[in-house]
């Protein structure tokens, strides 16, 4: 792992959860004794890689995030998203440091990803100027037609998941923030992809999953007992 390029971490965490069916938000919820928020951030506290953090909050949790996180030395903002995941990766882009060269972003919501990862990402990105964590589909595909009658077999040896963090020289994410405004994306990708860029894909970590439903903090909690990861 080399230490290259000032890189700035924004941690997307304003989304609502609606699939956790609970009052609180799944960045609030604990695995062990630490939040899901806390423990996001705090992998990338620990990634040598990784030189600022902005996190991207809701405004009602903007307090609970500054408390949460007080202990972070890297933190550079905490900020209000915005109405659509681009909107809030935009709005931690704006609060970045000048001197800034690559940009991770990631989901809250992975909170157990690891720093070796976070920097086996960072190094494809500073050799390729974009990266992202991906997993390989390992269930069989089919395509269907308007009816819904399968129609054929898609093959999966060129199909991958794809997963946070994704990494990205400063410039190039810019321009894919500007080519984007109109455009509905569901991840980062995605922008750099309406830019022409290639992306490097970096296999993910078998615990990189993200924490969507209740069954998630079950199995995070169960992970946590077996000394899979560290409390």
């Amino acid at each position: 792992m080399s230490k290259a390029f000032f890189t700035s971490a924004i941690i997307l965490a304003a989304g609502v959860g609606s699939r956790m069916r609970s009052n609180m938000t799944k960045q609030k919820m604990k695995i062990g004794s630490k939040s899901v928020l806390y423990r996001a951030v705090s992998a990338f506290e620990s990634a040598e890689t990784i030189d600022e953090i902005v996190v991207v909050c809701r405004k009602e949790e903007i307090d609970f995030a500054k408390a949460e996180l007080a202990g972070i030395s890297k933190i550079k903002a905490i900020v209000v998203g915005g109405k659509s995941r681009r909107g809030s990766a935009e709005c931690g882009f704006s609060a970045i440091s000048e001197q800034s060269e690559f940009v991770a972003i990631h989901d809250a919501a992975r909170c157990l990803v690891s720093p070796t990862l976070i920097g086996r990402v960072a190094d494809a990105a500073y050799f390729h100027l974009a990266a992202s964590a991906v997993s390989p589909v390992t269930d069989t595909v089919k395509r269907i037609d308007r009816e819904g009658m399968i129609v054929d077999t898609v093959s999966r040896d060129t199909l991958r998941f794809a997963q946070t963090p994704q990494i990205f020289e400063r410039n190039l994410y810019a321009h894919a923030l500007s080519a984007s405004k109109k455009a509905d994306v569901t991840d980062d990708n995605m922008m750099v992809e309406l830019t022409g860029a290639p992306i490097f894909a970096v296999e993910n970590e078998e615990y990189n999953f993200k924490i969507t439903t209740k069954k998630d903090i079950e199995y995070a909690e169960f992970l946590l007992q077996k000394g899979d990861i560290n409390e």
